[in-house]
């Protein structure tokens, strides 16, 4: 374990619970905002949006936060998912809402997939990195397996905003997780 366990827990338990994020809503979203009223062609509009705000969200990061800590964009990322399940769950059903929710979870999906290489780094090094990686992606590999499985399951058992209420606590723990790490500086010179 690296020099800071809990700190590794933090991370590992943090990205675990994200993984549940995407893999579930990839198997059931977009069939969700269908069974809320939008039409077919909407819902595949909508989901279109997603590749690019992944894309989007890289090129923001690449140009302008060259030199935040890797750390503060998790942070930032799944801060941004979770204000996505806040107005998805407090503001009227509408394509409109549907839209901003697919560019808002793309965008958190692309910077945290870059911040799951590059916090461990920035934590705990590059002395043994591969092994860390290892550690870190069999609790995210076993969650991201477990996710459609579950999310389906809880939706058609009781409903889908159940569903979507679940896939949203876990946004809510990986939050959590980051937010305990050890403050890093914001601005920190990172040569990942």
């Amino acid at each position: 374990m690296p020099a800071n366990g809990f700190a590794f827990v933090l991370v590992a338990a943090g990205f675990a619970s994200y993984a549940f994020v995407p893999s579930a809503l990839s198997a059931q979203l977009l069939a969700i905002f269908q069974r809320f009223g939008l039409a077919s062609a909407t819902v595949v509009a909508i989901g279109m949006l997603f590749g690019p705000a992944q894309v989007l969200a890289r090129i923001c990061e690449f140009s302008f936060a060259r030199r935040v800590h890797p750390l503060w964009i998790a942070r930032g990322a799944v801060g941004l998912l979770v204000a996505a399940f806040v107005l998805l769950a407090l503001l009227p059903f509408s394509a409109a809402l549907a839209a901003t929710f697919a560019v808002m979870y793309g965008m958190a999906n692309g910077l945290l997939t870059i911040a799951r290489g590059t916090v461990p780094l920035a934590l705990f090094g590059a002395t043994g990195y591969g092994r860390l990686m290892g550690r870190i992606g069999g609790p995210f590999l076993v969650v991201q397996a477990l996710a459609p499985v579950v999310v389906t399951f809880v939706a058609n058992r009781a409903s889908d905003a159940i569903g979507l209420a679940l896939v949203a606590s876990f946004a809510a723990i990986a939050l959590l997780c980051f937010a305990l790490i050890r403050q890093p500086s914001y601005f920190e010179a990172r040569d990942i």
